[in-house]
């Protein structure tokens, strides 16, 4: 019974994974299963286009909120932070935030974040370059695959992959 339960999982991953469909942005691809979409917004602080931020959301049932999202933002390191300490600073500004680890190429915490988008935890990852910075949240209450979404990046220009650990 117990090969039978972990055979049925194994095969609905391998379905769930099947349907992800790839699809590319200025500076990062992924690979989005049935139900998620992407938006990108280039310069969106300042109007500087080294700026990028990239949301990737899976849409509630009535399609005027999320079931999981996932905010990045590529920033440049002008305080030429390292991740670490970066990470540090973020932390404060979400509600219950755990104290930021090394976890793989990022400094990941978890935290609530105080935007309105979404109100629901999550886990931010920071990486940062000499150049460059990347802060990713990571919100998916309900573990509808944000993290497997997460994990599918892959970074389109060498500063990108850099960011993303590749």
């Amino acid at each position: 019974m117990r090969r039978l339960t972990l055979l049925t999982l194994f095969i609905l991953c391998l379905a769930v994974t099947a349907q992800a469909e790839p699809r590319s942005f200025t500076l990062f691809s992924a690979d989005l299963p049935q139900g998620w979409d992407g938006e990108e917004n280039m310069g969106f602080k300042s109007g500087n286009p080294d700026e990028c931020m990239l949301i990737l959301g899976l849409s509630n049932e009535k399609h005027d909120g999320y079931d999981a999202l996932i905010s990045i933002f590529v920033l440049p390191n002008d305080q030429k932070d390292n991740s670490a300490s970066l990470a540090n600073k973020l932390a404060p500004l979400q509600a219950n935030a755990s104290t930021p680890r090394p976890q793989g190429p990022f400094w990941t915490f978890n935290g609530e974040p105080r935007s309105q988008t979404f109100p629901a935890p999550g886990v931010t990852k920071v990486n940062t370059t000499a150049d460059k910075v990347l802060i990713a949240i990571v919100q998916d209450p309900q573990q509808r695959g944000a993290e497997a979404v997460f994990a599918s990046l892959k970074g389109l220009t060498p500063d990108a992959g850099k960011l993303l650990g590749q």
